[in-house]
């Protein structure tokens, strides 16, 4: 029987912070620097710092603009002012071979008996570990996250005619599963290793990535621990910046109301609750109580009555998406209905429906919402890609279901495998280990189709984004209670 995969891969097969819109097109080769003014706002009209993007239904928010500057280098290896780092031997990242002499690769990361690992004319190997223990809970299979390669390779013959495959490994959702997946990982000899959603699994599986001479790509994680890998990569917002976030949410929206925090008790969870109390108390929020809760406690009763008896008006529940929704059921039994603030899974909304809407819930997100069919309002800016996505689901892997609780999962993950895709393009013919670094040094962009927020890795140069979305719980016209984005990439 096949596998089931839980984990939300979307960063660990490409960061996910950038998403390539392609649609039925090539996927483009370079991307175009973000130049969008900032200051969006809620839903509810409040000024959100930092917001950048398309406006958002009920939203006067700021608009996106696109600078003409493109991220490429020049034919030489050359880097162009002002558009990142070149890509050795090739012109604008373009997939049109190699101009001359190869230029050899700046990074050095990687030695010569390493640096080809998982790369032949022919093909192109991952592997990621990821929580297949909790699949069948979002209904999706392991085949179901690899569409987008399967349809790469079929149409378009692969990336410079090297067929992508990818495969899991179950890290059971604990750090020392993720180090025997990742090792397990290793003895396939993959290109690159992919790590999915686990705040706890990744700090661990970083620190092997360095001890292995791993080339690393994972989802959010904690700074906390980071300095210093030269291995490992990011292009999602880390742990702290997401707790700012949910700060940054809670100040739109629900400034002089009581605030109450469920966190889970972790050292790799808490710099995000640390993260949150800072802003908070900057900007004046009222917390009432907070309460630690061990991994799947499964009875929230004590804390839901912590929450009652501090009179919170506002909970924001630091939790994954299995444990928010199973709190929230137990909230509702008990009649206490604050406004709460999560992550936002269609597992979630769609297992409560109404219970979802009463009130709506809001969400801090480091991706974008999807809801199948409709590319209204805040989903318009990358409708193309939404149809895109659904069309090679309908053509490849026609079983499974985009309007249900794994929905919006799938599109997270295929999105990101396109952002994958568009690095690996500026990569080159002559792609290697070190010449993939080179692209994520530095690297900036947005993605064409807007479908995502900009990554920068000009920073550290192994943390490429913190832009966060904010979202809310919607009816849509299929009748399902789904997510829909109400502010995109919001800056600190």
């Amino acid at each position: 029987m096949r596998r089931r995969v839980a984990s939300r891969l979307v960063a660990g097969l490409a960061g996910g912070a950038v998403l390539a819109a392609c649609s039925s097109a090539p996927a483009p080769t370079s991307l175009v620097q973000d130049g969008g003014t900032t200051g969006g706002l809620t839903a509810g009209g409040t000024p959100v710092r930092g917001a950048v993007g398309g406006t958002v239904p009920g939203t006067p928010g700021g608009t996106t603009g696109t600078a003409p500057a493109t991220r490429g280098g020049s034919s030489t290896g050359a880097q162009a002012p002002g558009t990142g780092p070149a890509v050795p031997g090739t012109t604008g990242g373009s997939t049109g071979g190699t101009s001359g002499a190869v230029a050899p690769a700046r990074t050095t990361l990687f030695t010569p008996a390493e640096d080809r690992i998982g790369i032949t004319p022919t093909s192109l190997t991952m592997c990621a570990h990821a929580a297949l223990t909790y699949g069948q809970a979002f209904g999706t299979k392991d085949s179901d996250f690899n569409v987008y390669w399967q349809a790469l390779n079929t149409e378009k013959g692969g990336i410079f005619g090297r067929k992508v495959s990818v495969s899991y490994e179950n890290d059971n959702y604990t750090p020392t599963d993720a180090v025997k997946a990742a090792t397990a990982c290793k003895a396939k000899n993959p290109f690159m290793l992919l790590g999915g959603i686990g705040f706890d699994q990744i700090p661990a599986v970083r620190n092997w990535a360095d001890a292995n001479h791993m080339l690393y790509l994972h989802h959010s994680a904690t700074v906390q621990g980071s300095q210093g890998k030269k291995y490992s990569f990011t292009e999602l917002p880390t742990v702290e910046r997401l707790g700012e976030g949910f700060a940054q949410l809670a100040v739109a929206k629900y400034k002089g109301k009581r605030i109450g925090i469920i966190e889970r008790d972790s050292s790799n969870w808490a710099p995000g609750v640390q993260a949150f109390k800072a802003m908070a108390k900057k900007a004046g929020l009222t917390i009432v109580a907070d309460k630690a809760v061990a991994t799947n406690k499964a009875n929230y009763t004590d804390e839901l009555t912590a929450m009652r008896n501090a009179k919170a008006d506002v909970v924001w529940v630091w939790l994954n998406a299995l444990e928010s929704t199973q709190l929230i059921k137990q909230s509702k039994v008990q009649q206490f209905s604050p406004n709460w603030l999560m992550f936002p899974f269609n597992l979630t909304s769609q297992t409560l429906d109404g219970d979802a809407m009463t009130p709506p819930l809001d969400g801090v997100a480091m991706y974008p919402a999807y809801s199948q069919g409709d590319y209204s309002g805040s989903f318009a800016p990358y409708a193309s890609d939404m149809k895109e996505f659904e069309r090679q689901y309908r053509q490849y892997d026609p079983d499974v279901d985009l309007s249900g609780i794994g929905g919006d999962l799938l599109f997270l993950n295929w999105t990101a495998q396109k952002a994958l895709h568009v690095q690996l393009l500026q990569c080159g013919k002559d792609c290697t280990r070190n010449r993939f670094v080179d692209v994520l040094l530095g690297y900036t962009g947005q993605s064409p189709g807007k479908t995502a927020c900009p990554i920068d890795f000009r920073g550290d140069g192994h943390h490429g984004s913190d832009s966060v979305v904010f979202m809310q719980t919607y009816r849509a016209a299929s009748g399902k209670v789904n997510w829909r984005n109400t502010a995109a990439c919001v800056r600190p």
